[in-house]
């Protein structure tokens, strides 16, 4: 109990010496309180910690931590007024049902560490009792390619975006298999590198096997529709 005491003092001082932010319009179930190491004018940056409470009850859900939170301001905001609401395409939270089994998730930023120096994010799924756990797959996926990636309920589906220079893009499917495993089950390239044409090779999943087909399109063309 004395070492829960002064765990509990410690996070409290810490949190006191940090910049802090409420986030209550990203999640439809939760609100969030932010504390943040650093922030200098419209740049918000360092270690964080995130506290999550239910949006009804008010109930302490669970604290989170960051090794690099970062964010963004607007020239109006300033941080040092402390207990500032970010607005939801600002906050360094994301929250959505990422592995589609009807449990809100949430993805908060872990610095820039995608491609291109692009945002990176640790990513949590929840379970049963509403309790969070790290998930090591999301993670990566959402850490190690162009910015976090994009997920579709409907299709149940998440996909990633990596880049090569200015001509070449990939796009990535995943869907989950039985096991809950996340297979790949479609890739499209986008190369526009060569002339005035765009070389596009999609590969998709057909009845356990992937499938190739390749087609070329004038760039002005296919750009435009």
């Amino acid at each position: 109990m004395k070492y829960l005491s002064i765990c509990l003092l410690f996070i409290s001082v810490y949190a006191q010496g940090q910049y802090k932010f409420i986030d209550n319009t990203s999640s439809g179930q939760y609100d969030a309180k932010i504390f943040v190491a650093n922030c200098e004018k419209s740049s918000c940056d360092g270690k964080g910690i995130i506290i999550l409470y239910n949006k009804i009850s008010g109930a302490e859900i669970q604290t989170f931590h960051s090794i690099n939170l970062e964010f963004s301001l607007t020239d109006k905001q300033d941080a040092k007024l402390g207990w500032l609401p970010l607005g939801k395409y600002q906050s360094p939270l994301i929250f959505g049902d990422f592995n589609f089994d009807g449990f809100e998730d949430i993805a908060i930023r872990n610095g820039s560490k995608g491609s291109y120096d692009s945002p990176s994010y640790d990513v949590y799924v929840a379970t049963v009792n509403t309790k969070f756990s790290l998930d090591a797959r999301l993670t990566a996926l959402a850490s190690q390619n162009l910015g976090m990636f994009a997920f579709d309920k409907k299709n149940q589906w998440i996909s990633v975006e990596e880049k090569n220079g200015c001509c070449y893009l990939k796009t990535t499917r995943y869907k989950q298999d039985h096991k809950k495993q996340w297979l790949v089950v479609e890739t499209v390239i986008e190369d526009s590198s060569i002339g005035e044409d765009v070389l596009v090779i999609t590969q998709k999943l057909i009845n356990g096997k992937m499938q190739k087909t390749v087609e070329k399109f004038k760039t002005k063309d296919y750009y435009t529709n």
